[in-house]
């Protein structure tokens, strides 16, 4: 039956396409009336894309509400000094401030995200090749407050999802997992997600000081390794809000070799870095493929 599900899930929209055809079919052979014989083809096409309707009317939501003149490293400025989520050297594995090095451009709330993990010299994210989380690099180090603030959301009770090398997983009802939303300011809320189970080390209404450690980092909801999601929002909820681009101040940031080395192991090619890296004084606006730690 998972297998069942995460096959549906992955490949919904090309489920959902492909019975249009196979109901007119259908519905010519049995000659069905025209409104009874496609309610089943309307209803299927929305079970197989339920998890898909957040995220349409989160695009919607976010545009009326900012137009066409959303957030962007050009117009916006962060009102506070953020540091990275967590302690030593990680890899900037996905995202970035353009739309060349975003995750998802297209998802307002997420255009900004980052995924953050850590490799070795030999760019491995774990020590054992196996599935075991324990064995990831990064499962289970601190993840820690960007900045001073009030914490607004917290999840806790997701468990890890399986890894198998191969395809993301999910083995709760949240696709987000373990998660904490922290409001820094009025329109600054920033997010950290797929956190381990039962570490989450806050409660909603708890003041939080930059630096203080407030969850480890897991692999629950839907991901494909452990790894840390961030980003920065301009409200509290993760999918009606818009990202924001973050500067992060007083970091260092230089071209991960294990970033390189991971995907030439993999044979695969790397995609674009190009622009991942500008430095405005203490403020550092980072992407893909580098490695970064606080400074």
């Amino acid at each position: 039956m998972d297998k069942l599900m995460n096959f549906m899930r992955d490949h919904s929209r090309s489920l959902g396409i492909g019975f249009i055809p196979l109901s007119f079919f259908l519905n010519t052979i049995f000659d069905m009336p025209p409104f009874w014989g496609w309610l089943p083809t309307v209803l299927i096409l929305v079970v197989l894309n339920r998890h898909l309707i957040p995220q349409y009317w989160a695009m919607l939501w976010v545009r009326m509400k900012y137009g066409f003149q959303l957030p962007d490293k050009d117009n916006y400025t962060c009102k506070s000094d953020y540091i990275l989520p967590f302690t030593g050297k990680w890899c900037v594995f996905d995202g970035g401030v353009t739309k060349e090095l975003s995750i998802a451009w297209s998802e307002m709330s997420q255009r900004y995200a980052y995924y953050f993990l850590i490799f070795d010299d030999d760019g491995n994210v774990n020590t054992k090749h196996t599935t075991s989380v324990d064995n990831y690099h990064c499962y289970g180090k601190d993840v820690l407050a960007v900045a001073d603030g009030v914490v607004v959301k917290v999840s806790r009770k997701h468990p890890d999802s399986k890894v198998d090398g191969i395809k993301a997983h999910i083995d709760t009802w949240d696709m987000k997992g373990n998660h904490i939303i922290i409001r820094h300011h009025k329109n600054e809320y920033s997010y950290v997600g797929h956190l381990m189970p039962d570490s989450v080390a806050v409660k909603v209404g708890d003041q939080v000081k930059q630096g203080d450690v407030i969850a480890k980092c897991g692999n629950s909801g839907y991901t494909g390794e452990p790894h840390l999601h961030f980003q920065l929002q301009a409200g509290k909820s993760f999918n009606l809000s818009a990202g924001l681009p973050i500067a992060f101040t007083n970091i260092q940031a230089k071209d991960s070799v294990g970033y390189a080395l991971w995907y030439q192991n993999a044979r695969m090619e790397s995609p674009s870095t190009e622009g991942n890296l500008e430095v405005i004084g203490n403020k550092t606006y980072i992407g893909r493929g580098l490695e970064v730690e606080n400074g």
